[in-house]
């Protein structure tokens, strides 16, 4: 038995290691959503939180932890791999400590926390100790400091880098203890009639299974498995030498006893777990009836990604994973300010016919969109001043602007100066793209772009006449730089 709990060790930490590899590639490698999409509804909380408990993956892995135990923290979170990684490298330079760790119970106030973030609309409470939240906060990050920086952005990053990474250097996958995914799902592997035990009467305490278990839940003077922390990573079983662990019915020793805490810690665990995975369902009925967000002027709050619908839409559903921010292929969503992305225009702009966006977002806080809506989904609304043109202040040809403008909002007309053409804005056509901000010469810009409260539908292409001035782009075409 025991090479059969090898195999099935050293095939899990193989699945885990290119659960990583796949995140990690993608979150620091922005282009084409690829295989990121799918990867995504893998991932437990995200799903759960934009689609309910008929999300397919949610459901999956609660099933399976009420079979067998934490089967999605084992396998299938970048996050717990990301920690397990840096404890073996840790270990084998002899600085990781290898013993048994009784966690506080205040740990379930993450879950709790969690919950309530979920039913009142609050998705940075949600988010805040969320695995695949926080890689991609970690890792989207990491992404940024190839583009133009934005202030702050990397700073941060190191700080949740360096608190998790010490955690996990020193005690393994410590994060997973306050994790809410982790906690929720722990709460059903409690009660799974499977799991990994001890048998008692032959363990001598040797202490190996401890040495080994990156979760620190293998208790050996208590001869016993924290069976709600356990990961079925089965490197004890694999790593006793009495071949006295095993996986199996009836695992042992309830973590909090029987009688009424038991009971308690059941009830708990159901209406926490109702309000983790259910909390898009009554945070929706809430936010129709109770909570409609306030009309707020556009320009005063940021530019979201198309398809984000309205502002109450996307802050209400979005947990800040960064998918979308890992596969703009120009990188200009980002997260500045807060844990939700918005579009930062200057270094790039929005590709027309790109839906990456929607295609990896896995709460619906991003709608997909196919590439016909797209083209005509207003993101924010641009502002031309026309007077820091360089064609008024230098009486210099330009027209870069009504070059790259795709939906032709943007054309030259004649203007004042002799035999040059100015710039003509018709606002009905601008989709807030960004691209006349990324190519205009003018010192300072002669375009500004404010966001706007609710993504309309615009016209779509102008037609227009030809006078003299730069000749448009035709629909089909590519922004030209």
């Amino acid at each position: 038995m025991k090479k059969i709990y090898r195999a099935l060790s050293r095939a899990r930490i193989a699945a885990a290691g290119a659960v990583f590899v796949l995140f990690a590639f993608l979150y620091t490698a922005p282009g084409p959503a690829g295989l990121f999409g799918p990867a995504m509804d893998w991932q437990f909380s995200p799903r759960a939180a934009g689609a309910g408990f008929a999300a397919g993956s949610a459901a999956l892995f609660i099933v399976l932890a009420l079979i067998l135990g934490r089967v999605f923290c084992s396998v299938f979170c970048p996050m717990g791999a990301f920690q397990e990684l840096l404890w073996r490298v840790s270990g084998r330079l002899g600085m990781a400590g290898r013993k048994y760790v009784r966690p506080w119970r205040l740990r379930y106030a993450a879950a709790v926390l969690a919950a309530a973030g979920a039913i009142t609309l609050n998705m940075p409470l949600f988010s805040v100790m969320d695995p695949i939240s926080n890689f991609g906060r970690v890792f989207a990050r990491i992404n940024f400091s190839s583009f133009d920086s934005v202030p702050g952005t990397l700073p941060k990053a190191a700080v949740i880098f360096a608190v998790i990474a010490v955690f996990a250097c020193a005690r393994g996958r410590r994060f997973c203890d306050w994790c809410p995914a982790g906690v929720v799902l722990g709460f059903a592997s409690h009660i799974a009639p499977f799991g990994m035990k001890i048998d008692a009467s032959r363990c001598a305490a040797c202490g190996l299974c401890e040495k080994v278990c990156p979760m620190n839940c293998a208790d050996s003077a208590g001869r016993r498995i924290d069976k709600d922390r356990c990961v079925l990573c089965m490197e004890c079983a694999a790593g006793c030498p009495g071949a006295f662990i095993s996986f199996g019915p009836d695992a042992g020793v309830k973590t909090d006893g029987e009688g009424r805490r038991h009971f308690v810690k059941r009830i708990c665990a159901f209406i926490i777990g109702a309000g983790y995975i259910g909390g898009r369902n009554v945070r929706d009925i809430m936010r129709d009836n109770f909570f409609a967000s306030a009309a707020s002027p556009d320009g005063e709050i940021p530019a979201r990604p198309p398809g984000a619908a309205d502002d109450g839409h996307f802050s209400s559903r979005c947990i800040g994973c960064l998918a979308c921010a890992a596969v703009c292929p120009t990188g200009i969503i980002r997260s500045v300010g807060s844990i939700q992305p918005c579009l930062v225009y200057g270094s790039g702009y929005c590709q027309f016919n790109c839906v990456e966006c929607g295609r990896v977002c896995p709460t619906d806080a991003i709608t997909r969109l196919n590439a016909e809506t797209k083209r005509r989904t207003r993101v924010a609304l641009s502002d031309l001043t026309l007077p820091r043109c360089v064609v008024i202040t230098k009486s210099q040809a330009c027209g870069a602007c009504a070059e790259v403008c795709p939906t032709r909002a943007l054309s030259m007309v004649r203007g004042g100066a002799p035999g040059l053409t100015e710039p003509s804005f018709d606002s009905d056509y601008c989709i807030g793209c960004g691209a006349c901000i990324a190519v205009c010469p003018a010192e300072p810009n002669a375009f500004a772009l404010k966001g706007v409260r609710v993504q309309s539908l615009t016209p779509g292409i102008r037609e227009l006449e030809d006078d003299g001035g730069t000749t448009p782009m035709s629909a089909g075409d590519d922004f030209p730089f």
